[in-house]
């Protein structure tokens, strides 16, 4: 369960660097599809702080949270899941070889004429389609914006992290399906607020004092170890 939740959050990765303005965008994401007795662990809550370059996302729910800061060149990972804290870091280079060898093609993008207003801006609904290594076709809707400006379709997704191909915007709203464990689940993550309150550098400095921390390599085997694969 904590491998489904953890794949959706990472999702906002793949939008968090910006131009030269101050973001600080509010998200919630939930989980339609689990049993009663989890529906609890599909709620949760992200603030993604932007500046320039720099990133931070603060997720928290349930089970625990975790924090990725970056500053478009390193990344830190840190997770704390309900007292079991551990971490890594990774250069962006680091990143973009972990995504040599993938067998997927690059998302096919639809943009269609459909628009809807979130969190105060204009967003039209574009589908993305990705294949991974099985040939199974994925999709995701996204609501985009070009509203806020993002250097996220010049970055490399990371390892496990959703690809959302050279999508034009920023997106504010994601909806996906997924099979896992024998349940169908819908995925629904969708941005409450949008602030351009100038953001402090201290913001996104973090210690990883306490957490158990590893390397980029020793992190990707146990999250791979975790998906079963």
């Amino acid at each position: 369960m904590k491998t489904i939740i953890t794949c959706a959050a990472l999702v906002l990765v793949s939008a968090i660097a910006f131009a030269q303005d101050n973001y600080t965008v509010k998200m919630n994401m939930k989980i339609d599809g689990l049993p009663a007795e989890y529906a609890a662990m599909g709620e949760q809550e992200t603030l993604t702080y932007l500046k320039g370059e720099k990133s931070k996302v603060e997720i928290t729910g349930m089970m625990g949270s975790q924090i990725i800061v970056s500053d478009g060149k390193n990344y830190t990972f840190l997770t704390d899941a309900m007292g079991n804290k551990s971490g890594y870091t990774a250069t962006k280079e680091e990143m973009e070889r972990g995504e040599k060898g993938k067998s997927e093609s690059k998302p096919k993008i639809e943009y269609t004429t459909e628009k809807k207003m979130i969190a105060g801006y204009e967003c039209t609904k574009a589908i993305v389609t990705s294949t991974d290594k099985d040939k199974k076709d994925n999709q995701i809707i996204v609501w985009i914006t070009e509203k806020i400006t993002s250097n996220a379709a010049k970055n490399k997704k990371g390892k496990n992290m959703m690809d959302l191909g050279d999508i034009k915007g920023y997106p504010l709203e994601m909806e996906m399906k997924q099979s896992q464990q024998g349940m169908d689940m819908k995925i629904m993550i969708t941005a409450s607020e949008v602030t351009t309150t100038p953001i402090a550098d201290s913001v996104f400095n973090v210690s990883t004092d306490g957490y158990n921390m590893v390397s980029y390599k020793d992190a990707m085997e146990k999250m791979k170890g975790g998906m079963g694969k």
